[in-house]
């Protein structure tokens, strides 16, 4: 009971003495302290068992099993000390000194749970450790739907699921959103440019680095992103690096400083940054479609029957354009890329660069 009644005392009287940034205290701090308290048990236990054995006459066995059950406070009795020396020992070793140590190690252990739970949640723990994972480096607004939607992407690519996560951003002052933390992302708080925070993210150990532009319409943005890849590759050459870009004109620069991407922001479709991970050239695709830089999608309206291969060769080889689709005479649905085997009765066809 004294150990307990101790711990909780001490924990309440180290809560109130806590001060905000206590959070952020380094990990190899509650390790030493660790070491140092499980040292100085071990003095503890080997002090009074030679104790026993001079003062008690009792085997080393027989010393050591006394001194671990009063130390654990669990007191078989099958075994005590008698005499007068032996009985200020084990007051002055175990009860004062050892039981003290062992309600303070319990309070520190508790106390380093709930600083790092605490600290994980804020942004301001140290993810060091990890290894090949995929860091997410933030806007100055980001959206927690956004990030929630590119993060479950992840997980339904070969090349990305199962990796784990790391957000740096400094836009939730409150913690990271519950959404974020069921999803498992880690959080660092703060700004990508800050070579403090590339660091708690580990990233020379990630194997994917996504880079959202600072602000989607500013070209100025291009600038941070600049900065943030030219730190990145000095600590990781061999790291996938995908950068938004705003201005086109930066899209060189971009890739010059180390970026294996380069994408327009589209907010609206994160889907976009995984493809173009896993996919080179396919986003240069999508993004010409948004744009219409490129291609177009046409619709043409009219019956069409028949299967759907020969619909689309019929089509090349009159130089229309590429059916990618075509909407259902019966359903109204529609219905993007069919296996070629399939037997359709359509009244409208989407063409690709009609």
């Amino acid at each position: 009971m004294i150990p307990i009644f101790f711990t909780r005392w001490r924990r309440k009287s180290k809560i109130r003495r806590m001060k905000p940034h206590a959070v952020g205290l380094p990990e190899h701090l509650a390790r030493r302290s660790g070491v140092k308290a499980f040292l100085y048990i071990c003095l503890i236990i080997i002090s009074h068992a030679l104790a026993m054995m001079y003062f008690e006459g009792f085997n080393a066995g027989d010393s050591l099993w006394l001194t671990l059950t009063s130390l654990t406070t669990v007191g078989y009795g099958d075994i005590s000390a008698t005499t007068g020396f032996g009985r200020l020992s084990t007051v002055l070793i175990l009860y004062i000194g050892g039981i003290f140590v062992v309600g303070n190690m319990a309070g520190d252990f508790f106390d380093y749970r709930s600083l790092r739970r605490e600290a994980m949640k804020n942004g301001n723990w140290s993810w060091t450790i990890m290894k090949d994972h995929i860091v997410i480096i933030g806007s100055k607004r980001d959206s927690e739907q956004h990030l929630e939607r590119l993060v479950t992407e992840c997980g339904k690519t070969e090349a990305t699921a199962g990796r784990e996560i790391v957000l740096i951003s400094d836009t939730f002052d409150h913690g990271l959103p519950v959404g974020l933390q069921n999803l498992g992302v880690k959080y660092v708080k703060g700004r990508g440019s800050a070579p403090k925070m590339l660091e708690k993210a580990a990233i020379s150990q990630a194997k994917f680095i996504i880079i959202l532009a600072w602000e989607e319409e500013d070209a100025c943005s291009d600038g941070y992103s600049f900065d943030v890849i030219s730190r990145v590759r000095e600590e990781n050459t061999s790291v996938r690096i995908v950068a938004e870009c705003v201005e086109d004109d930066n899209r060189d620069r971009l890739e010059t400083a180390g970026a294996t991407l380069v994408l327009r922001p589209v907010r609206a479709y994160p889907e976009m940054i995984i493809g173009c991970l896993i996919y080179p050239g396919s986003t240069t695709i999508l993004e010409n479609l948004f744009t219409a830089e490129g291609e177009r999608i046409t619709r043409t309206d009219g019956l069409e029957n028949g299967l759907w291969v020969d619909i689309v060769a019929q089509y090349l080889k009159a130089d229309k354009g590429t059916p990618i689709a075509y909407r259902d005479t019966t359903s109204g649905e529609i219905i993007t890329a069919p296996p070629g085997t399939s037997q359709i009765s359509a009244n409208a066809l989407f063409l690709l660069g009609g």
